[in-house]
């Protein structure tokens, strides 16, 4: 059985439109909402999106799957809103305008579990009252700029200065070269913006280095090519300014909130982008949520462990159904 995507949008407050895309009955119990990572977009999920509604019953869960704003087929994000705590504004939209009342099983990988974190620091009574229960996948409650994104100990202490700094200046450098380029209507403007981004991915992120660095053995040749199409189409704004908002994320207090429902923290025993240490800080902190270690995957869990993921995301569902 194949289950066919509806995509549609929503729009944010300060009028940033946010694609989306749902599988399953509109009219079930439970739905299940997944929110992807750094340059990804909802194609990562594209396993989920598809598996969910066969494993427990397209009857039984809807899946919501939306693209944060800098990413995939949402908007761009404007000056100064490349901020978690903007993306925890943007699910609460979600949740509005597109969720409903009904109970909400989260799953957040990478950026998207700290969306999560955000809205438990911002907005704790949602959760056990409209978020029933969570699945925080490669992603981490702080203490990002020690050792992060594959770079050796060596540089731990210049890393947390100026990593940020260099990734803002390589994300101003596309941006002013796509307008530049773009000296005619907004199409021109985009094909400029994707042209300079893939100029400096061709260049500084080829793809046995994205797979080496993002992946863990034995990756998926087509999971990979996922993963660079998002990337070759990611702003450098987003590219630039949501990293650095990752690197100042520290939001382990904010775990508390989830004490009260079901977490299922999933984590690579490979991944060098947010390694096997800040899955087991999560679970320090949420000592009521299950860890799941997967030895050889790296930090696209989802599209490594398909199944596992799934499986994970269907017991949920049928927690939250029970209950």
């Amino acid at each position: 059985m194949t289950i066919q995507a509806d995509r549609t949008g929503v729009v944010t407050p300060d009028g940033v439109r946010l694609h989306v895309e749902t599988s399953g009955s509109a009219d079930a119990p439970v739905t299940v909402v997944l929110a992807h990572g750094w340059t990804c977009s909802t194609r990562s999920w594209h396993h989920q999106l598809e598996g969910l509604p066969r494993v427990v019953g397209s009857s039984a869960v809807r899946v919501v799957a939306y693209d944060h704003r800098g990413h995939g087929r949402s908007d761009a994000a404007p000056v100064g809103t490349t901020r978690i705590e903007q993306l925890a504004d943007d699910l609460v939209t979600v949740l509005d305008e597109v969720v409903g009342d009904g109970p909400v099983v989260y799953a957040g990988h990478s950026m998207g579990g700290m969306t999560l974190m955000a809205l438990a620091d911002q907005h704790p009574e949602l959760f056990g009252s409209r978020i029933a229960g969570a699945a925080l996948v490669s992603t981490s409650c702080g203490r990002i700029s020690s050792r992060a994104f594959g770079l050796p100990a060596r540089f731990d202490g210049a890393t947390a200065v100026v990593a940020p700094r260099a990734m803002n200046l390589a994300g101003e450098r596309i941006e002013r070269r796509a307008l530049r380029r773009a000296t005619r209507g907004s199409e021109a403007a985009v094909r400029a913006q994707r042209a300079a981004w893939v100029e400096l991915a061709s260049t500084r992120m080829r793809r046995p280095a994205v797979r080496q660095l993002v992946f863990g053995k034995k990756a998926d040749p087509a999971e990979v090519d996922i993963l660079m199409a998002d990337l070759a189409h990611t702003p450098g704004r987003s590219f630039s300014g949501f990293f650095e908002a990752i690197t100042r994320h520290e939001l382990g207090h904010a775990l508390k909130a989830l004490e009260g429902i079901p977490v299922e923290i999933m984590h690579g025993t490979r991944d060098r982008l947010l390694p096997p240490r800040h899955g087991n800080r999560m679970a320090h902190e949420l000592p009521s949520a299950r860890l799941w270690m997967y030895p050889g995957a790296g930090h696209m869990l989802m599209q490594e462990r398909p199944r596992d993921v799934t499986q994970r995301l269907a017991s949920l569902v049928r927690r939250t159904a029970a209950a």
